[in-house]
């Protein structure tokens, strides 16, 4: 692994999870007319890293390892990253090619249910060794989660807070609650009203993967690892 490894307590702390002393505070948001016509965004809003697929974004620092980790957070620039680059959420290497005769990437989330064909997803792929140990390690996973082998997984929109373009107050999605997160494809127009946290793509030639055919990727995985 090239990625440096931070540890809390004797475990590793996933590369998306964030520091204490990564906070920002957040600014208020304003209305503003651009190039893609009104929309909420910052008084002293950076156009590179504020603002992407038309959304504004909330602010997070890069200080990973400071202070003491979050694990309730994600930090936004590095689930951006993983989510575009295809990096492992635990350890922030490349989930692809972990077998050479396998490109696609393995998805674990935290569901009921299995990942269903065209779901979105704002959480990274994962190694399934670190999907292993992330089960063990997350209390909400442990209690239900699906996996699946991904092929391709492009650009969806992103998760965030719309806010009304009147009042600029957040909007409830349907069945939660005022500041809830929703997915907003990027075609929608209410994306330039919208509170970026994360991307969200789109899984595609989904195979759903058993507990027990994840242990066994697992255990293929280490033995590549020892082998290399």
């Amino acid at each position: 692994m090239t990625q440096q490894q931070h540890y809390w307590n004797g475990m590793r702390v996933p590369y998306i999870t964030a520091w204490t002393g990564e906070f920002l505070p957040q600014p208020p948001v304003i209305r503003i007319v651009g190039r893609g016509g009104e929309g909420i965004g910052y008084e002293d809003e950076h156009p590179v890293t504020d603002r992407r697929h038309e959304a504004l974004w909330v602010r997070s620092g890069l200080a990973q390892g400071r202070g003491r980790p979050d694990f309730n957070r994600i930090n936004v620039h590095r689930l951006k990253r993983a989510v575009r680059y295809s990096l492992c959420q635990v350890c922030g290497d490349t989930a692809l090619g972990w077998r050479a005769d396998d490109e696609r990437a393995l998805h674990l989330v935290g569901a009921a249910t299995p990942i269903a064909e065209g779901e979105t997803t704002a959480a990274p792929p994962v190694h399934p060794l670190c999907a292993v140990e992330a089960i063990e390690n997350c209390p909400p996973l442990g209690r239900g989660h699906a996996a699946a082998l991904v092929e391709y997984s492009p650009l969806w929109g992103v998760a965030g807070v719309v806010h009304d373009p009147v009042t600029l107050a957040p909007l409830p999605s349907p069945g939660s609650r005022p500041g809830d997160l929703q997915h907003v494809h990027v075609g929608d127009k209410e994306i330039r009203w919208t509170l970026a946290n994360f991307t969200v793509v789109s899984l595609h030639g989904v195979k759903a993967v058993s507990p027990e055919e994840l242990r066994a990727m697992a255990a293929e995985e280490a033995k590549w690892r020892d082998a290399a």
